[in-house]
């Protein structure tokens, strides 16, 4: 018989309360795993600091937000760069094996994020949404889902039956689809988890859990936005060139002109902005 091309006990039709069980049958002889394992669910289940669903976006979309009131996905055309987008071939054909290609202009997706500053790649402002705009029932897929058309995951003979394997929803599945996924790199550890690497290892680059919101995503879904000291810092270099008499850049100078723009317009939504910076078993917060 022929090996299987994935992990059955990681690709599987089981739960993934399940998968975590199984996973500690066959690898939880490391005395230090099991007091992880409830550490990593405690930092995810807590009320204040807890898991959030976060959308990064640039300065230019977050003020576009924030003045018509609505977040737009590519099924609704919104105007970017002036010039009017529409989904691709390629995201039409993810959201058919992700089963939603009917309702595919009523999605958002965003990443599960713990700490930090999100998925960068996207933007350099992270908006975390509410937790109370997260119904129970709303759909997570375990990766990014664009990795459906890429090999090994593409070249499966039924993609969509291999995609079910890979979904939960966000109440019954979250905590546990992390779990499954963070406690592989836990198997060797000789200490406690701390919540900085907890947070890393949940959304670390652009690989993280994908959250599939259904409705509509508005200013008043934001609980805050968070920014990356590195932007901080880059406007503080700037800003002190400045002073020292180098004139910026047109580039430069429009820029920090956003900056200012989008500071303003969440001051106006009364929406929190912060700093983040991590420090070992927290996220400070400025």
């Amino acid at each position: 018989m022929s090996k299987p091309l994935f992990d059955t006990d990681y690709f599987s039709d089981d739960s993934w309360e399940r998968r975590v069980q199984s996973w500690l049958d066959h690898n939880g002889s490391n005395p230090f795993l099991e007091g992880n394992s409830r550490i990593v669910r405690q930092i995810m289940s807590h009320a204040e600091s807890g898991l959030r669903m976060v959308i990064n976006i640039s300065a230019e979309a977050l003020l576009s937000f924030l003045a018509q009131r609505h977040y737009f996905n590519l099924y609704e055309e919104p105007v970017i760069g002036g010039k009017r987008r529409t989904p691709s071939q390629e995201r039409i054909k993810v959201d058919r094996l992700l089963g939603i290609g009917s309702q595919a202009s009523d999605f958002y997706f965003g990443a599960v994020a713990l700490g930090g500053t999100g998925v960068r790649f996207y933007g350099e402002y992270c908006m975390a949404l509410k937790p109370s705009e997260i119904p129970g029932n709303t759909k997570i897929f375990d990766r990014d889902s664009y990795d459906l058309l890429l090999p090994p995951l593409s070249e499966v003979s039924n993609v969509g039956a291999l995609a079910n394997q890979l979904r939960g929803s966000w109440k019954a599945d979250v905590i546990d689809m992390l779990v499954r996924k963070v406690l592989p790199e836990l198997q060797e550890s000789k200490q406690l988890i701390t919540t900085g690497t907890v947070s890393e290892m949940i959304l670390r680059d652009q690989e993280f859990v994908e959250v599939q919101k259904l409705g509509p995503i508005r200013p008043e879904s934001i609980a805050e936005v968070r920014q990356s000291p590195d932007e901080i810092a880059i406007e503080a270099r700037i800003q002190a060139r400045s002073n020292a008499g180098f004139a910026p850049t047109a580039v430069e100078l429009r820029w920090l002109q956003q900056r200012r723009n989008v500071v303003e317009a969440l001051e106006r939504e009364r929406i929190l902005c912060r700093v983040v910076t991590l420090h070992g078993r927290g996220y400070q917060w400025r």
